[in-house]
């Protein structure tokens, strides 16, 4: 048998432990690098629950929909309202009726919200910048095509599966940003 043979069903035999080990891996990270950012957070009383939706209500276009922010977070409506609640005794978000529909809320963020949110993004920033500052942009770019195919792997998926329940939540295609 042929080196380059070997090394193919080598690779082939491996491939499971290498997919466990890159969704492990993944996963392990995402939730140490949210974990640093909280860390870094503290100062301003903000938790993972909290400043997680000054993020994306900071990066998002206006106006967003309590429902459309819901899925951004990947979270359940009921789990978000109470969140809003909180950030709206804190005076950083605003709830009104959307005048488009009235069952919904748009969601923005009030002057001192916007001035939290803006120190969330630069704390979020300077977390990246410290935690990649050993990579290449080679290595990055290359990540960030397998995050890509990742994502485009999910959604295929998803339209398979789109009989099944699905809440939507992040899908590729949809008006939020791949942050």
């Amino acid at each position: 048998m042929s080196d380059s043979v070997k090394e193919a069903e080598d690779i082939a035999r491996d491939m499971p432990l290498l997919r466990r080990k890159f969704g492990h891996r993944l996963a392990r990270l995402a939730t140490l690098w949210r974990r640093e950012i909280d860390h870094d957070l503290r100062q301003f009383n903000l938790t993972d629950a909290t400043w997680r939706p000054l993020y994306y209500l900071r990066s998002l276009p206006p106006p967003v929909r309590q429902t459309d922010l819901a899925r951004a977070l990947s979270v359940e409506a009921p789990s978000l309202v109470r969140v809003l609640d909180v950030l709206e005794k804190q005076n950083f978000v605003s709830r009104d009726v959307d005048p488009e529909d009235r069952r919904s809320k748009l969601i923005g963020l009030t002057e001192a919200g916007a001035k939290v949110a803006n120190q969330v993004l630069h704390t979020a920033d300077s977390v990246g910048e410290r935690l990649l500052a050993g990579v290449s942009e080679s290595a990055l770019n290359e990540c960030l095509s397998v995050f890509d195919q990742v994502r485009s792997g999910l959604q295929e998926d998803r339209e398979r599966n789109a009989g099944e329940s699905d809440t939507g939540r992040g899908q590729p295609g949809s008006r939020f940003p791949v942050l």
